[in-house]
């Protein structure tokens, strides 16, 4: 557990602070309101990381820095100063009297979380080099060596995952880069992140050196996806802690005929890691076996750089799911009014015969009331799973309402054609739908009617089109349901 002391006289700011830290893994927060009272609980308790607030009563953000860094134990802690976007000077004051770093209000959740991140990776970083050096006094010189090589490498990092022109993919290969130049220097190492999908492993991001980047480019292709058993990394997956092999043919476990020994692998570090729910496995590869054993700083290093990965991971996955969320609906996962009227719009760009049909499911409301909401809305999955089954390449299903969907059609090449498909989608409703019971055996059958429109003759942009197509709807359920109406029809 890393604790972080938080400092503002601002009890607003003070609490948003400490809610974002303490949502960070393995981190406990330490708020205080006024610099006296963090200082007072600091002389009995080990700290991490300083989060100061510029603007306080004596001693106020600056004086607190110069303060921290005239006690020897907090010499080295990072320290993060909070300022206001115009407050330039006041940041430079700050950083020349000891801030590592510093944010500006008003507050980004990523950018402080990564930030913060990063500083207590260097930080464990730097009390397990720490330990390391005093377990090896007899070996001094290498173990300034070492850990000035140590430091050097974290900073390089630090450079990549702070650099904000990098786009995704370009961060992800450099820090690959990175670590594979550094893990083992002068050692040729190739990089590589990998995600399990179920049965099969997926290269996420990939680096190999130019000396042989031609034999690798099959196996460490991004997208490539591999079934588990035929992966070269089958026999060496870990299963929660860092791994490493100075010569995997020393392994005995590992059979003769394995994927590993036949791609030529000879050293090896693995860090398997997690984002979410989904499972990262971190690799540095090299085709000769290493001179000099991994030892636990090497460790350390392959696992903050997972670590970073980890992050960047977790945040990726919640811009995509806020991403889908924004895009589809909540219920079905099929796309929403506003995207189909996208989709539609862009349809009508390069198509005059775009098509949309609204199917609305009848009686939903007298299940609801049988059967209840909870098996209505059952219903209404399984019906937008099979509307999306029948769906042909360029076709596009959404809900549009409680119990209505819409089928856009890009390109309507004929009348027949248009009822041939059309077909096919009412036939969905000819058997009854599963409620979604533990066993699969009860099933409740509903119907639908469906309500077509077809431009250019029933409106010249797709929002006529769609208003179109649900009144024609709208009326023929009023009049005689269960029936496929074409706009303009009697």
């Amino acid at each position: 557990m890393q604790h972080v002391v938080i400092v503002d006289d601002d009890r607003l700011n003070l609490e948003l602070v400490r809610e974002i830290v303490e949502s960070m893994r393995d981190t406990a927060a330490h708020a205080f309101l006024s610099s006296a009272a963090a200082l007072t609980w600091c002389e009995h308790h080990d700290v991490d990381c300083f989060i100061l607030d510029h603007h306080m009563p004596a001693p106020d953000g600056i004086e607190m820095i110069r303060i921290i860094r005239n006690i020897a134990r907090f010499s080295l802690i990072p320290i993060v100063i909070v300022t206001g976007t115009h407050e330039r000077e006041v940041r430079r004051r700050a950083l020349r009297a000891g801030a590592d770093d510093f944010i500006e209000k008003p507050l980004d959740y990523q950018e402080l979380v990564s930030r913060i991140s990063t500083l207590l990776a260097l930080q464990d970083a730097r009390r397990r080099l720490e330990m390391n050096v005093e377990s090896l006094e007899g070996s001094l010189v290498e173990a300034e060596a070492r850990s000035r090589d140590h430091a050097e490498r974290l900073e390089a990092l630090w450079r990549i995952v702070s650099n904000p022109g990098l786009r995704e993919e370009e961060m992800l290969h450099a820090m690959l880069r990175q670590g594979a130049s550094a893990i083992r220097p002068g050692h040729i190492f190739h990089g590589l992140l990998s995600r399990i999908d179920g049965s099969e492993i997926v290269v996420e991001a990939s680096y190999s050196d130019e000396r042989d980047e031609q034999r690798l480019n099959a196996v460490l292709a991004v997208g490539r996806r591999t079934p588990v058993e035929d992966s070269a990394l089958n026999d060496v997956l870990p299963t929660e802690a860092i791994r490493s092999w100075d010569d995997v043919r020393t392994d005995e476990q590992i059979p003769a005929r394995s994927p590993v020994r036949a791609l030529g692998w000879r050293s090896l570090v693995l860090v398997p890691f997690k984002a979410g729910s989904v499972t990262f496995v971190l690799t540095f590869a090299s085709f000769r076996p290493t001179e000099k054993a991994f030892g636990s700083q090497d460790h350390a290093y392959a696992e903050i750089i997972a670590s970073l990965f980890s992050m960047h991971m977790q945040q990726r996955w919640q811009a995509e799911r806020i991403t889908f969320q924004l895009h589809h609906d909540s219920l079905t996962g099929l796309l929403n009014r506003v995207q189909i009227r996208n989709a539609g719009r862009a349809a009508f760009r390069t198509s005059p015969t775009v098509g949309i049909a609204i199917v609305d499911v009848d009686r939903l409301r007298d299940v609801n009331q049988t059967h209840g909401h909870i098996i209505g809305d059952a219903i209404i999955v399984e019906v937008a799973a099979a509307l999306a089954k029948q769906a042909r390449d360029g076709e596009v299903v959404a809900r549009v309402g409680g119990d209505s969907f819409a089928m856009l059609f890009p390109a309507v090449t004929s009348r027949q054609w248009l009822a041939d498909r059309l077909s096919a989608y009412k036939a969905v409703f000819e058997q009854p739908f599963s409620t979604g019971d533990r066993e699969g055996k009860e099933t409740v059958a509903v119907s639908a009617t469906i309500g077509l429109a077809v431009a250019p003759d029933d409106g010249g942009s797709f929002d006529e089109l769609l208003l179109r197509a649900e009144a024609v709807c709208i009326d023929a359920k009023r009049a005689a349901p269960e029936r496929i109406v074409l706009a303009g029809a009697r």
